[in-house]
């Protein structure tokens, strides 16, 4: 495992990242199952996973995750029996070491993509509810590190929000308007596709370099 300091790239977030990489590291320490760990149930994290696994590719392919939490797409993958090329990225160090402690033939590494260039790029940088908590700049840190993960991603960007839509949440959870997320990633690329039909409480944004539909082999166009 390499830890990867953060640096003074994004000083005015710094205060945000440090804010969250206690709270995680605090919730990795002293929760006592995985889910409680990432803040999630079992199903919704299938859930999120799925929607991202179904309508992609991703048998060869390289995906960064980032705020991989405890490993669990990992996890996922290996259960679809799909064999990627993965890296696991948490600002929590406290978490790796637990994706670590249970997946070791796994790629698993301290690390915020703010100030962090892998080489080569991924196929696919995945997010899966990283920004659920309110901390101050978190629209700012949405920005930042969405435009990163299309920065380093050869294919696609895909991320996962809790929706505004939805009216149960803890006090301390931050949810998100769909519509907002949409123009930012649209900002970005003009090829972005949202779903918001895999879950009362949650969306994803995808985040393409190429449009999705001139791609396929078999489309009839004459």
């Amino acid at each position: 495992m390499t830890e990867t300091k953060l640096s003074n790239s994004e000083p005015k977030l710094d205060s945000s990242i440090d804010s969250l990489k206690s709270h995680w590291d605090q919730k990795a320490k002293s929760e006592t199952t995985d889910c409680a760990k990432v803040d999630a149930s079992l199903r919704a994290q299938k859930m999120r996973f799925e929607n991202f696994v179904v309508h992609h590719d991703l048998n060869g392919a390289s995906i960064l995750d980032v705020g991989c939490g405890v490993g669990d797409l990992w996890h996922h993958l290996q259960l679809r029996s799909l064999q990627c090329q993965y890296l696991g990225v948490d600002i929590s160090s406290e978490m790796i070491r637990v994706a670590s402690e249970k997946f070791p033939s796994a790629r698993f590494e301290a690390a915020s993509i703010l100030d962090w260039t892998p080489e080569p790029r991924f196929d696919y940088v995945v997010s899966f509810a990283i920004h659920n908590v309110r901390v101050e700049q978190c629209r700012e840190l949405l920005e930042s590190i969405t435009l990163r993960q299309f920065q380093l991603c050869k294919k696609a960007a895909h991320v996962c929000l809790l929706t505004d839509r939805y009216s149960g949440f803890a006090p301390h959870i931050l949810p998100w308007r769909a519509e907002e997320v949409l123009s930012l990633a649209l900002s970005i690329t003009p090829y972005v596709v949202l779903r918001h039909d895999y879950l009362p409480n949650d969306f994803s944004v995808t985040l393409y370099r190429e449009p999705l539909i001139d791609t396929r082999k078999d489309l009839i166009l004459s």
